[in-house]
Protein backbone atom coordinates (compact mmCIF):
# COMPACT_ATOMS: atom_id res chain seq x y z
CA UNK A 1 0.00 0.00 0.00
CA UNK A 2 1.27 3.35 -0.85
CA UNK A 3 1.37 6.73 0.46
CA UNK A 4 0.49 8.33 -2.40
CA UNK A 5 -0.85 11.95 -1.78
CA UNK A 6 -0.60 11.98 1.59
CA UNK A 7 1.42 14.23 4.59
CA UNK A 8 2.50 13.07 7.94
CA UNK A 9 3.53 15.68 10.32
CA UNK A 10 4.39 15.43 13.73
CA UNK A 11 5.22 18.27 16.31
CA UNK A 12 7.11 18.14 19.55
CA UNK A 13 8.07 20.76 21.80
CA UNK A 14 11.60 22.25 22.79
CA UNK A 15 12.22 24.29 25.80
CA UNK A 16 14.83 26.34 24.11
CA UNK A 17 14.88 29.45 22.22
CA UNK A 18 18.47 28.53 20.75
CA UNK A 19 18.44 26.26 17.76
CA UNK A 20 21.78 23.97 19.06
CA UNK A 21 19.45 22.69 21.45
CA UNK A 22 16.12 21.36 19.29
CA UNK A 23 18.13 18.65 18.39
CA UNK A 24 15.84 15.88 20.33
CA UNK A 25 12.66 17.43 19.31
CA UNK A 26 13.60 17.42 15.64
CA UNK A 27 14.65 13.52 15.94
CA UNK A 28 11.75 12.67 17.74
CA UNK A 29 9.44 14.21 15.31
CA UNK A 30 11.14 12.70 12.53
CA UNK A 31 10.91 9.08 14.38
CA UNK A 32 7.29 9.83 14.55
CA UNK A 33 6.52 10.50 10.58
CA UNK A 34 8.44 6.59 10.09
CA UNK A 35 5.50 5.72 12.37
CA UNK A 36 2.84 7.23 10.86
CA UNK A 37 4.06 5.92 7.66
CA UNK A 38 4.09 2.48 8.86
CA UNK A 39 0.52 2.80 10.72
CA UNK A 40 -0.99 4.12 7.84
CA UNK A 41 0.41 0.15 6.33
CA UNK A 42 3.67 0.91 4.25
CA UNK A 43 6.47 -1.07 5.31
CA UNK A 44 8.66 2.25 6.03
CA UNK A 45 12.21 2.06 7.87
CA UNK A 46 13.44 4.67 9.36
CA UNK A 47 15.99 4.74 6.85
CA UNK A 48 13.82 5.54 4.19
CA UNK A 49 13.70 9.37 5.19
CA UNK A 50 17.13 9.43 3.79
CA UNK A 51 17.12 11.66 1.01
CA UNK A 52 13.58 12.43 1.21
CA UNK A 53 12.00 16.49 1.43
CA UNK A 54 11.41 16.82 4.89
CA UNK A 55 9.60 20.06 5.92
CA UNK A 56 10.29 22.22 9.02
CA UNK A 57 8.29 24.72 10.90
CA UNK A 58 9.15 26.69 14.27
CA UNK A 59 6.95 28.29 16.15
CA UNK A 60 7.60 30.84 19.27
CA UNK A 61 5.87 28.98 22.59
CA UNK A 62 6.42 30.70 26.17
CA UNK A 63 8.66 28.41 27.27
CA UNK A 64 10.86 27.66 23.65
CA UNK A 65 9.18 26.36 20.73
CA UNK A 66 7.52 23.58 19.14
CA UNK A 67 8.98 21.68 16.24
CA UNK A 68 6.63 20.65 13.44
CA UNK A 69 8.23 18.46 10.70
CA UNK A 70 5.95 17.24 7.88
CA UNK A 71 6.95 14.83 5.05
CA UNK A 72 5.18 13.53 1.98
CA UNK A 73 5.96 10.02 0.89
CA UNK A 74 7.49 9.55 -2.36
CA UNK A 75 6.01 6.64 -4.43
CA UNK A 76 5.89 3.34 -2.80
CA UNK A 77 8.01 1.83 -5.63
CA UNK A 78 10.83 4.99 -5.17
CA UNK A 79 11.17 4.10 -1.20
CA UNK A 80 14.90 2.56 -0.37
CA UNK A 81 14.01 -1.19 0.29
CA UNK A 82 13.89 -2.21 3.86
CA UNK A 83 16.66 -3.62 6.07
CA UNK A 84 16.60 -7.37 6.12
CA UNK A 85 15.61 -9.44 8.81
CA UNK A 86 17.75 -10.75 11.15
CA UNK A 87 16.95 -14.87 11.21
CA UNK A 88 18.07 -17.28 13.60
CA UNK A 89 19.50 -19.38 11.20
CA UNK A 90 22.95 -17.13 10.40
CA UNK A 91 25.90 -18.14 10.32
CA UNK A 92 27.67 -18.58 13.42
CA UNK A 93 29.62 -15.69 13.89
CA UNK A 94 28.37 -13.15 11.70
CA UNK A 95 27.21 -9.97 12.99
CA UNK A 96 24.12 -8.64 11.49
CA UNK A 97 24.22 -5.00 9.71
CA UNK A 98 22.88 -2.09 11.98
CA UNK A 99 22.71 0.77 9.40
CA UNK A 100 21.94 1.22 5.97
CA UNK A 101 25.65 1.17 5.21
CA UNK A 102 25.94 -2.03 6.77
CA UNK A 103 28.34 -0.54 9.76
CA UNK A 104 28.20 -1.74 13.25
CA UNK A 105 26.36 0.72 15.62
CA UNK A 106 28.41 3.23 17.67
CA UNK A 107 26.78 4.04 20.48
CA UNK A 108 29.20 6.79 21.28
CA UNK A 109 28.47 8.47 18.31
CA UNK A 110 31.85 8.41 18.01
CA UNK A 111 32.36 10.37 21.05
CA UNK A 112 35.53 9.27 22.81
CA UNK A 113 33.63 10.44 26.57
CA UNK A 114 31.78 7.49 26.25
CA UNK A 115 28.27 6.58 26.50
CA UNK A 116 25.72 8.50 27.76
CA UNK A 117 28.75 11.26 28.68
Amino acid sequence: MATIDRKFTATEESTSKHPHDWGRAMAVAICRLAEMAREAGDPVHDEALIGEDLHLFVKDTEDGVNITMSWTPREQGALPPPMPEVTTGEVSGAEPAHSAAGQRFDPTGGSTAGVGQ
